[in-house]
């Protein structure tokens, strides 16, 4: 027995063929690779064979280094992205290194001719020998180009108000794009789309048809049967519904968006990208792309059908945000590069439909479009819930006006400091005019009797969007070191009477059933429960 186990050491064997498959005594085992049991190949490895001067190596064990491979990972079924079979889901390419050739210089050539005369000398012969080392230059590492990504053309709608119908009923028209899914979160838009011949309708302003096209029947979105399911992702959405419903919504479809889906935020207000980053996505890996959008098109009501508009025409404004570049795993040219990709897809998809008249605007401009609109919601509207009365009202009061222009005035002071128009000072110009506030006025006047839409939500029980429009002026003045005292005072009133006002709904007191003659708030109290004007249905 000691006879067979040094025989099997000095030949380096296995004991017996138990351990390993013993190949017929004319084939040659590769003793690098003795420990690689079975399944062991009688060739040389990849490393080994390309080595210079391999060859069997006697005096031990050697396990060569595996070869490297670049991820290759194939894409999940059902995936509406074909990123490239080697890069999923934006990880990011590997870093290749090209591999340089060997070109000798005339000094090298002159040094090997010097090796050759003192091969006797074994130390001389060994310094000339490492002077003769080429010096090989490699060549600066170079990235494979970014993937042209396979986006989906399907557009999701969450919200059922003016904006959003009239997008799906816009998209309708394009017969290169699917038709356009809307996301509701109320059953009447479900109860009446059968009813009304599931078209959405627009007329002009005087009441004659212009369009009516096919629309499919909105989706509720309300809690999922099964949780732990993992739906598919939604690749764009666009959202046009309540300010109160998008954090919500959006908060319940997380799991439907990642990186890969483009958001386009068509709210007339400012601020919900920043606090859905804050509550929803914080995640910058996964955080979607977002598209800020501002419209121009106007709305009003035709009887009482839902799926029926009055249409005056307009433009669509769209500013694709570039992606902040807080990823750690990518690299800051490949997630701006993708960011762009989704980005610039969303404004075409929307873009080919001629009803929306869409337009790509920078950023200064987009704010050019919105802030009007914003400053006079935050004075006007906000007074009149503050109030609880009509347009015409303000307009008459001494103390009301008196708040109005000490709020206007901090407001201007904020817009002026903005750095979006340091480098534009045309753009600045237009709000630093003095006719600026004259036209706030003018609108004002221009409303007459109305009542504000925020005093019909507020009835409802409903926040108004004055996180939005007031909560933004305050932001940015934080931002800017600057004072925001009437602004917050502004719309912490306005919230604590939303807040009473949904006390009093949950409470279901009646009070005020007889109201006085001088009792003008029309919020709640001292007024009757249903206003056939105030209490008509808000679009949701």
């Amino acid at each position: 027995m000691a006879l067979s186990t040094l025989y099997s050491h000095l030949f380096r064997r296995p004991l017996s063929r138990a351990s390993a498959r013993i190949p017929n005594r004319a084939s040659t085992w590769i003793r690098d690779n003795i420990f690689v049991g079975r399944g062991a190949t009688k060739h040389l490895s990849a490393v080994a064979a390309s080595a210079p001067g391999s060859q069997s190596r006697n005096e031990g064990f050697h396990l060569d280094p595996p070869i490297y491979y670049p991820p290759n990972v194939s894409l999940q079924s059902g995936s509406r992205e074909n990123t490239s079979a080697t890069y999923p889901f934006y990880r990011p390419p590997p870093t290749v290194r090209r591999v340089s050739v060997q070109n000798p210089s005339v000094n090298s050539e002159a040094a090997a001719a010097a090796a050759e005369k003192v091969a006797g000398s074994g130390a001389e012969a060994e310094a000339v020998a490492v002077k003769t080392e080429t010096d090989i230059e490699a060549d600066p590492e170079t990235v494979e180009p970014i993937p042209i990504l396979d986006l989906s053309k399907k557009v999701h709608i969450i919200g059922f108000d003016p904006n959003a119908r009239f997008v799906a009923q816009a998209l309708s028209a394009v017969p290169e794009l699917p038709p356009a899914q809307m996301l509701t979160h109320n059953t009447i838009s479900m109860t009446t789309w059968g009813q009304e011949g599931g078209a959405v309708t627009i007329l002009d302003t005087s009441g004659n048809p212009i369009s009516s096209r096919d629309v499919l029947c909105p989706e509720y979105i309300g809690h999922a049967k099964r949780p732990w399911w993992r739906p598919s992702i939604l690749d764009n959405v666009v959202v046009s519904t309540t300010s109160g419903a998008v954090l919500p919504t959006l908060y319940a479809l997380r799991r439907c968006i990642d990186r890969r889906t483009t958001i386009c935020l068509l709210q007339p207000e400012l601020g919900f990208m920043e606090l859905l980053n804050e509550q929803v996505f914080q995640d910058p890996a996964v955080r979607p792309n977002y598209v800020l959008a501002h419209s121009a098109h106007k709305f009003s009501r035709h009887s009482s059908y839902k799926y029926s508009l009055r249409h005056v025409p307009g433009k669509l404004f769209l500013h694709p945000v570039p992606r902040d570049y807080e990823d750690l795993e990518l690299d800051q040219r490949t997630s701006e590069m993708l960011g762009r990709q989704h980005t610039e897809h969303m404004v075409s998809l929307l873009s080919v439909a001629s009803d929306l008249d869409a337009v790509a605007v920078p950023w200064e401009l987009l704010l050019r479009q919105k802030l009007p609109a914003m400053i006079f919601q935050s004075l006007a509207d906000t007074i009149s819930v503050i109030l609880g009365c009509r347009f015409d009202q303000i307009r008459s009061d001494r103390n009301a006006m008196e708040f109005w222009d000490s709020m206007l005035h901090e407001t201007m002071r904020i817009v002026s400091r903005l750095p979006e128009f340091q480098g534009h000072p045309d753009v600045l110009e237009y709000f630093l005019r003095d006719t600026f506030p004259k036209k706030l006025e003018r609108k004002l006047i221009q409303q007459g009797m109305e009542y504000s839409r925020w005093i019909s939500m507020v009835r409802k029980g409903q926040m108004p969007p004055v996180d939005f429009v007031n909560g933004y002026f305050v932001r940015r003045a934080k931002e800017l070191g600057l004072n925001h005292t009437q602004n917050s005072l502004a719309a912490t009133l306005v919230k604590a009477r939303q807040r009473a006002r949904s006390k009093e709904l949950r409470l279901a007191i009646p009070l005020g059933l007889q109201p006085s003659m001088g009792d003008l708030d029309k919020i709640g109290g001292g007024q009757d429960g249903y206003d056939s004007v105030l209490d008509a249905e808000v679009d949701f």
